[in-house]
């Protein structure tokens, strides 16, 4: 076989398994790997590369920073009294899909802890957050960081890293911070362990979903959140998002979904 099929077979993988198209230049790159790791390259050896993580690892893009995008997180801050007024429920659940790194999910806790230190009774909340690639998931466990995960964009919130995260060679994060929330591998291709979210960040990865496949992905999202729940997506994905359980809703400059009442025949 020659590189141009090996390639071809990583494709096909990269959509069955993952949902996306892959990159050609992170295909090539993995075929380079696999022919010097395992000597040949079958449906065998790619079962066992994108079941084990892997694949994930050469093929998934893993950009982030802290406060990405900074009016969600303006968002978020207005929403957190909303929420504790509303009385829902006594605890705040969001969950952070394809959090790479982890950046997303230990700035929301940022937010929420600083917007607890001036209230007599604090929100309690819970962040589940997950990435289909367990080296990144390890990395936003251990909350260890360098330079170029600080932005200009998202500087505004610049005052809570300042706060909550120490430096030293690199930037580690307060163990304060980790109290509330768990990392774990998931591959959004399936339906999410749990299904009571009041809120899900998932931003800047839907581009990567193969058209196919972004109706499956917003199912299983939808399916995650609460009725009246909220989904954020990346500035520049929510015109492509279409899905009969989610309505676009538009405050300040901020688009947003939320989840519909299922309707009872």
């Amino acid at each position: 076989m020659t590189e141009s099929d090996y390639i071809a077979l990583i494709d096909k993988a990269a959509e069955d398994w993952f949902g996306i198209k892959a990159d050609p230049g992170d295909a090539k790159k993995f075929v380079s790997w696999l022919l010097e790791t395992h000597g040949k390259i079958n449906h065998d050896i790619i079962n066992e590369v994108f079941s084990s993580g892997d694949a994930a690892a050469f093929l998934t893009v893993n950009e982030t920073y802290f406060f990405r995008e900074p009016l969600h997180f303006s968002f978020l801050l207005d929403f957190l009294p909303f929420f504790q007024k509303s009385g829902k429920n006594s605890i705040l659940r969001i969950c952070t899909a394809g959090v790479a790194t982890g950046c997303e999910a230990y700035s929301i806790a940022m937010l929420i802890e600083a917007h607890n230190r001036d209230l007599a009774v604090p929100l309690l909340y819970h962040i589940d957050a997950f990435d289909i690639n367990p080296k990144v998931i390890q990395q936003a466990i251990m909350g260890s960081y360098g330079q170029r995960s600080l932005r200009e964009d998202g500087s505004s919130f610049h005052y809570l890293t300042d706060r909550y995260l120490k430096k030293e060679e690199r930037f580690y994060i307060d163990s304060i911070l980790k109290k509330n929330i768990c990392f774990f591998v998931h591959n959004l291709m399936n339906e999410l362990p749990k299904n009571d979210y009041d809120l899900i960040f998932f931003r800047n990865a839907f581009i990567y979903f193969t058209p196919r496949n972004r109706e499956r992905i917003l199912s299983n999202l939808s399916s995650a959140l609460i009725e009246g729940g909220i989904l954020i997506m990346g500035v520049s994905e929510t015109s492509g998002v279409q899905h009969s359980d989610l309505e676009s809703k538009n405050i300040n400059d901020v688009f947003y979904f939320i989840k519909q009442k299922s309707v009872v025949e």
